[in-house]
């Protein structure tokens, strides 16, 4: 009886609140949308102020509009009335009104407001704009609100937005998690997918308008099976009549330079915006160490590699894009990125076996050499068509991509003592494989608002992807190099990609609603050029639904609960059969033969938002049955050599929590605090193997603004163990400061940067088990770094470039790492 009474008492509460509400509800209604006085676009979240004609002084009612510029709201008496309009950055607006005892509606229609052209001397800015907006299925930071923004980079500011964590390596995480993509602008970015942190270190912050983080993908979104998606939505509104742009040079005392430049212009109708970086990266030395237990019976051993590692090797990058308006319903988008890059990595190690009975078994000295050429060669082309019909949009696009990604090995061996490979193969060898992607996109999109608050979307699209592997392996023996490639030394791999999506979101009210489907067909072919009967062909069907709902607790609160279900295809990382025997005791190679990935999501949100403090937290539980997981084995066949490689052996549920916090009491003084933690289940039934246990990240930070224009910052960051199938790896933590000051009228900014400057080396540690092996895994990297940065921003813009608001997102690829207008939700948001 109890428990029946403590479900009841919630239930009674809410009907005796409604009702009240109801009862005391006024009768008269006013309502409308602001709007700016030249584009006639909506103005979200001004504060509006009502007053009676002959009291101005004494407020009637204050409020703010929704994020589509609307309000509705109601007076207790009809009479003469003032509404009042502000909005930071245009002028305040007046609009007088009357209300009679029969007319009870009063709608004002547009209320237009103009933008604040007054020049000022000097002003000291003494408040803040919203810095965080919610909407129906992702969070967005505003940048261009973001007095930091103006000095600093974009991966600095990809600090401060919630659910995003960087650590003192600059690897990036969403929720806790290397899964996820990073779209520009709703489109994914070749040079983002490949070297994030690099290409968002080189992108000055001001050049950005928001950072997107996509919680929950809707359909238009390839059903890819990942944790999120970070959207870098540049400054396409603010591109204006001229030019802009910045030069920059960076360097540290590892020996790593960098420079570059950013340029923004418009002439006329045409829009171009250009980004080009080079570098050259250097790292110190890091000593490392490998123990391996092998347990295989008859052949167990101790075996250990002691010695050091390092890299070096140029890097460029470079994306350009043009829009050119051909009148005010249609326009064009053309654009291309470059990224490229050939890493030299260096290893010498000293190896060491003692057998069981604690006799020497061999020992040698080896010296690797390893060159991967990377990068990626894309073009766009997007055509965007809008209509008199507001926020109604179609859009065709094609895309162009090619991936290569090349390596070349040679390893020696000196010193040798007893040393016969398992293989019979003899040393040096040297090994060249030649790697690539080449795709094909085509895409249409359609979005309309169909009535109030209700907007429908939907497209198809079509890929061609081909990937392809040539390896050459050759041994020195005789005085003479010797071909001792395998059969599946040249591998080719074509998928044909099709799919649909329908999407549906609503505003009603408080509450919005997200939920639609994506169709996706996938034919797949694998074949090997030397051994024809190894050839594969596959077709697959995945259908993949999602739905999310928000409800507008206050103007300050907001809870969202969403599901989604999303795939992996695997990428040439992945699926690539060359094997990488550059430590012939510790191979690894790809599996051509995986499944697709499929995952399903599960996502609850609160948010807490005002002017100086801003909440949010997010609850999150997925699963994975047929997860592509990476693991070591022995072959008995060969018991001296640890392989790694790929399968479709996983069974994974991750429990997580992910808070971000910010305190801003003071406009010169701000604290922020954004991480979480997961609980991680993860097992294979073919491997008998389980493994399950906490991690997670905090990461803190600190900024302080001084006069004469100087900026402190000051972060920090703990990351805990992270769980893997057969093991875990250790946690380590990092420290940062960032020192800078602006000249010559805030063009020039110059910075010092200071990294973990307590300690030299950070240890990291990872250990692996399985029945027949144990292996540990021990690498001091060099962590102290000091750093100099020097920017210059020059020109200035009168008039808005405009961009296509859609494009191709090729996101269905699980990749070997981390991965626009971008950002329709389909709903209103709120802002923090």
């Amino acid at each position: 009886m109890k428990e029946k009474l403590m479900t009841l008492l919630p239930v009674l509460l809410f009907a005796v609140i409604m009702q009240a509400q109801t009862n005391t509800a006024p009768s008269y209604t006013v309502k409308g949308q602001v709007t700016d006085s030249i584009s006639g676009e909506t103005v979200p979240y001004a504060t509006l102020n009502i007053v009676q004609a002959n009291a101005p002084q004494q407020s009637v009612k204050m409020l703010a509009c929704d994020d589509n510029g609307r309000f509705e709201t109601t007076l207790n008496a009809p009479g003469n009335y003032v509404l009042t309009t502000r909005f930071v950055g245009k002028l305040p607006a007046s609009k007088a009104f009357t209300i009679g005892e029969t007319d009870r509606v009063v709608d004002l229609g547009k209320v237009m407001v103009a933008d604040d052209v007054r020049q000022l001397n000097e002003v000291t800015v003494a408040a803040q704009k919203p810095l965080v907006k919610v909407d129906i299925d992702k969070i967005t930071y505003s940048l261009e609100d973001d007095p930091e923004a103006k000095v600093n980079n974009t991966l600095e500011m990809l600090r401060k937005v919630p659910m995003v964590t960087v650590d003192g390596e600059d690897n990036i995480q969403l929720k806790g998690s290397t899964n996820f993509k990073i779209y520009m602008n709703g489109k994914p970015s070749n040079l983002l997918s490949n070297n994030p942190s690099e290409v968002l270190k080189s992108m000055p912050a001001n050049s950005v308008k928001d950072i997107e983080v996509i919680t929950d993908p809707g359909a238009r979104y390839d059903a890819e099976g990942i944790g999120g998606i970070i959207n870098i939505i540049t400054q396409s509104n603010s591109a204006l009549q001229g030019i802009t742009g910045n030069v920059r040079a960076f360097a540290n005392n590892w020996g790593s330079v960098n420079g570059g430049a950013y340029v923004s212009a418009k002439v006329g109708k045409l829009g171009i915006t250009a980004n080009f970086n080079q570098s050259q990266n250097n790292s110190p030395w890091s000593d490392s160490e490998v123990i391996i237990d092998n347990f295989m019976e008859g052949n167990e051993y101790l075996l250990t590699q002691d010695g050091r590692n390092r890299y070096k090797g140029p890097f460029q990058f470079g994306n350009l894009e043009a829009s050119y308006e051909i009148d005010t319903l249609n326009l064009i988008s053309v654009g291309g990125n470059i990224f490229n890059g050939r890493m030299k990595n260096i290893s010498e190690q000293e190896v060491i076996r003692t057998n069981d009975n604690k006799t020497p078994g061999y020992s040698y000295d080896r010296n690797s050499t390893s060159e991967n050429t990377f990068g990626s060669t894309s073009f766009n082309v997007d055509y965007q068509r809008s209509t008199s019909k507001k926020d109604e949009l179609l859009t065709v696009s094609y895309r162009y991509s090619n991936s290569p990604n090349d390596s070349e090995n040679r390893t020696d061996l000196d010193n040798v003592v007893d040393y016969v490979p398992e293989t019979g193969n003899t040393y040096p060898q040297h090994s060249i494989n030649d790697a690539a992607t080449i795709e094909h996109t085509g895409q249409i999109d359609y979005t309309t608002p169909l009535f109030k608050g209700h907007t429908l979307e939907t497209g198809l699209k079509y890929i061609n992807r081909k990937s392809r592997s040539n390896t050459e392996r050759l041994m020195f023996e005789d005085n003479k190099w010797i071909d001792i490639s395998s059969l599946d030394s040249h591998f080719n791999h074509r998928q044909h990609i099709y799919s649909g999506y329908l999407g549906y979101a609503i505003r009603a009210g408080k509450f919005g609603y997200k939920f639609g489907a994506r169709a996706e067909g996938t034919a797949l072919d694998v074949a090997f050029e030397k051994a024809p009967d190894l050839n594969f062909s596959k077709d697959y069907f995945d259908f993949v639904p999602n739905a999310t709902i928000s409800y507008q607790l206050t103007m300050t609160q907001q809870l969202r609960l969403g599901y989604n279900m999303r795939i992996s295809r695997p990428g040439i990382w992945y699926l690539n059969p060359y094997v990488n025997d550059t430590d012939p005791e510790r191979i690894s190679y790809g599996n051509p033969k995986l499944d697709t990935e499929k995952s399903h999501n599960i996502t609850s949100n609160y948010s807490l938002f005002s002017q100086k403090f801003n909440m949010n937290a997010s609850l999150n539980y997925s699963f994975v049955n047929n997860s592509i997981e990476s693991y070591n084995f022995v072959d008995p066949e060969r018991p001296g050599v640890l392989q790694t490689t790929y399968d479709n052996i996983g069974r994974t549920q991750r429990v997580g929590l992910f808070l971000y916090g910010s305190w801003n009491p003071v406009p010169l003084f701000r604290i922020y605090v954004n991480g979480g933690s997961n609980y991680v289940d993860m097992r294979s039934d073919r491997m008998k193997t389980k493994n399950s246990g906490f991690d997670g990240n905090v990461f803190a930070g600190v900024q302080l603004t001084f006069p004469q224009d100087i900026r402190l910052n000051v972060n920090g960051g703990y990351y805990a163990p992270w769980i893997q199938l057969q093991g875990e790896g250790s946690s380590f933590h990092f420290v940062g400061f960032n020192l800078s000051k602006d000249f010559l009228k805030k063009k020039l900014t110059v910075m010092v940067m200071a990294q973990n400057p307590f300690w030299e080396t950070i240890k990291s540690e990872s250990r692996s088990s399985a029945p027949l092996f144990n292996m540990h895994n021990i690498n001091h990297r060099v962590s102290r770094m000091f750093a100099l940065s020097v920017s210059y921003r020059f020109g200035s813009l009168k008039e808005q470039i405009k961009k296509v608001r859609r494009g191709i997102s090729n996101d269905d690829e699980k990749a070997g790492g981390s991965s626009g207008s971008g950002g329709e939700s389909g709903g209103g948001g709120q802002t923090m």
